[in-house]
């Protein structure tokens, strides 16, 4: 199926402009980009998903992508999660969203679910901050600046042509226009701890399943790896922005992900699982994405 071409709009959030990609009809899927860009660096990939009967609303994070960035004495998550939960509010969302989150994005995801949880059905995160400093170590550089230089040269060499001039296209003016802002959020995702309110998640019973990139040198997930819901955290074949240069298989993996969410709300209810013989719910994300190799280099890293 065509992917829905997408639609942008600016919506006004208590006084703050919030630039919004929509696409699509359906129930509402929520998706959080990653530091430094915005949704347009992910187009290809979440417009695919309208296929699956989803709308797909896709917001420039404050101080990203042209939406109005928060005080700057005020970032922190709590601040993203109640811009993100007021712009439900204003476009009138009537249901809960299927949430799914990239690095940054996973963390204001997360604290979403916290602070607003009839506004989740479920969390996907990708290679989510949120696992907290110190020994626990979220991030692999203990330097916030060294950190933010280094997402620019975090793609594989054969992804580079395909996305560096998306992630150009989304970063370079949000460094011209908003410099602090960058900065200030680079260091709040090398420091923002989030374990605690994820495993309080799943302890009462919001479907969420973590996806790691097996090569990622920004995040490690740090005091996340121990959260583990239904399903054990997933490991995919890549580095942090894997899913900018292969929009097909991040779509698969989301939708797969979608069902087996879907079918966990079945299992809440009391509704019978029907699922192949002797197969899990874990079937349900294919093999090929998960491997005991690929999960035993990322334990060893971390």
């Amino acid at each position: 199926m065509t992917p829905a071409r997408p639609v942008w709009q600016t919506v006004d959030v208590d006084g703050a402009s919030m630039r919004v990609m929509t696409a699509g009809s359906g129930d509402p899927l929520l998706f959080l980009h990653g530091w430094g860009l915005s949704p347009r660096a992910y187009a290809e990939g979440i417009t695919r998903l309208t296929g699956a009967g989803l709308q797909v609303i896709a917001p420039a994070l404050p101080g990203f992508g042209g939406s109005d960035g928060p005080p700057l004495r005020g970032i922190d998550m709590v601040a993203y999660s109640r811009q993100v939960g007021r712009l439900l509010d204003v476009l009138r969302v009537e249901h809960p969203a299927f949430v799914v989150g990239h690095s940054f994005g996973g963390g204001v995801g997360i604290q979403l679910a916290t602070d607003r949880p009839e506004r989740v059905r479920s969390l996907t995160l990708i290679n989510s901050i949120g696992g907290g400093p110190g020994n626990r170590s979220g991030l692999v550089d203990a330097s916030w600046l060294r950190w933010m230089l280094g997402t620019l040269s975090e793609l594989s060499p054969r992804d580079i042509a395909r996305s560096t001039p998306g992630i150009l296209r989304d970063f370079l003016p949000n460094a011209l226009r908003k410099p602090l802002t960058l900065a200030l959020t680079a260091k709040l995702a090398l420091t923002v701890d989030l374990a605690d309110e994820a495993a309080k998640l799943v302890a009462t019973g919001v479907p969420v399943l973590f996806f790691w990139g097996d090569d990622d040198k920004l995040i490690l997930p740090g005091a996340l790896g121990s959260v583990v819901g239904a399903l054990p955290n997933e490991v995919v074949e890549g580095r942090h922005g894997w899913l900018l240069s292969r929009p097909e298989e991040f779509a698969s993996l989301v939708r797969d992900a979608l069902v087996v969410h879907a079918m966990l709300e079945r299992s809440k209810r009391g509704q019978a699982l029907v699922l192949p013989k002797g197969s899990t719910l874990s079937d349900l994300i294919p093999p090929e994405r998960r491997t005991t190799a690929r999960r035993g280099r990322l334990a060893a890293r971390a």
